[in-house]
């Protein structure tokens, strides 16, 4: 059997707070300033203590995941200036978008420090959908691979919304994907402790889920059949009874789809959303662990039974480094239970492992392949049981 690497699509950085200073807008330091002051001595980011300097030192982080046989990051912000802890509800667009451009400017230089193996995504608000589109144009332009959905907090504009649509044609321009990333939007339980952290445990799955059937149902698909979009750290066991719901719903003219017609409105999608599904969206199942998709899940489309499945043309692997449920240090092991799934072959432990994530993020496998050259191991080796 030939050798593999992984590219994973969930690693999690951010500046430490007082390195923010330097890629704030300068009228806005002061404003900063005080942000710092009121959080100093609350933590620092939701990671492993021991790992905490892995947030922002790029060299150490790679050094780490190179010996679990990732040869490249997709990364998620872990943290903005002026947030601790989860934004509140309808947070200032201003101070919102120079948070996000703080991020985005530091890791566009973060990424540089290790060339070819970490690959950041973009913080973009909606609120001001032309800023937003200078955003993404912005983002690309700085080598960034992807924009992040934000937050559908209330009194934001729904993703169906055609007053969106520039954002998306601008995504769609630029070829960059949207990543979903999972409890995005979620609310603000208080007060905080294990209550609400088990509420939003159980609840994050809808939230992050919302994004998947409005932009479905709202046509935006049709309106920008390139558009693609990845769901990642989101769950990934509610996604197949979801699709069969919406199929089974598009498929039976109900007293509902009949009384919106006659308003006038016409139904805006003009395929299955299983059809939506195989051609513009992906899950990223992140920290990966064959527990959380279906036994019959990820084997080719090709093969599949009755029934929707996500399929290995659609799905993505993540580590999730270094959140406390990330699968360091045993992603190998995580990873040789992915090809050992009933249905999954060699070829499809592949396209999960990191071709999808190429395609999707447009990564150079060229200039990868020294990585992998460097970092690959065998997929089949005898491996304990999972604990």
């Amino acid at each position: 059997m030939g050798r593999t690497g992984i590219i994973s699509v969930d690693g999690h950085v951010k500046a430490p707070r007082t390195a923010y200073r330097d890629y704030i807008d300068p009228q806005w330091r002061g404003e900063f300033d005080a942000w710092l002051e009121s959080v100093s001595g609350t933590p620092d980011g939701f990671v492993r203590a021991q790992l905490e300097d892995r947030q922002w030192d790029a060299k150490q982080r790679v050094a780490d995941l190179e010996g679990q046989g990732v040869v490249a990051e997709i990364l998620f912000s872990n943290g903005t200036p002026f947030a601790a802890g989860r934004l509140d509800y309808a947070p200032d667009p201003e101070q919102t978008r120079q948070a996000n451009m703080a991020f985005n400017r530091w890791v566009v230089d973060f990424c540089s420090e290790v060339p070819v193996r970490l690959y950041g995504q973009a913080l973009v608000s909606f609120d001001d959908v032309d800023q937003a589109v200078r955003d993404v144009h912005w983002a690309k332009e700085q080598g960034l691979v992807g924009i992040l959905m934000p937050p559908l907090y209330p009194g934001s504009k729904f993703f169906f919304d055609p007053a969106l649509d520039p954002i998306w044609a601008a995504c769609q321009d630029v070829d960059l994907p949207l990543s979903q990333h999972g409890g995005t939007g979620a609310p603000a339980y208080q007060p905080a402790g294990f209550a609400a952290f088990s509420v939003l445990a159980a609840e994050h799955s809808f939230f992050s889920g919302r994004s998947l059937w409005q932009l479905i149902l709202g046509g935006v698909f049709d309106r920008f059949p390139d558009l693609k979009i990845s769901f990642i750290e989101t769950e990934a066991w509610w996604i197949g009874p979801m699709i069969e719901h919406l199929d089974q719903r598009a498929r039976v003219a109900d007293d509902w789809s009949e009384f919106v017609q006659s308003l006038g409105q016409s139904k805006p999608y003009s395929r299955l959303p299983s059809e939506y599904w195989a051609s513009n969206c992906y899950a990223g199942i992140s920290p990966f662990h064959p527990s959380q998709v279906s036994p019959r899940a990820l084997g080719s489309a090709d093969d599949a039974e009755e029934g929707f499945t996500i399929h290995s043309e659609n799905a993505m692997f993540g580590v999730d480094y270094p959140h406390p449920e990330s699968i360091f240090p045993n992603v190998i092991d995580n990873a040789r239970l992915l090809a050992g799934m009933p249905h999954v072959t060699e070829a499809d432990a592949q396209k999960v492992l990191y071709q999808n994530a190429a395609e999707v993020f447009h990564l150079d496998l060229v200039a990868l392949q020294p990585q992998f050259d460097r970092l690959g191991f065998e997929l089949y080796e005898r491996v304990a049981s999972p604990g």
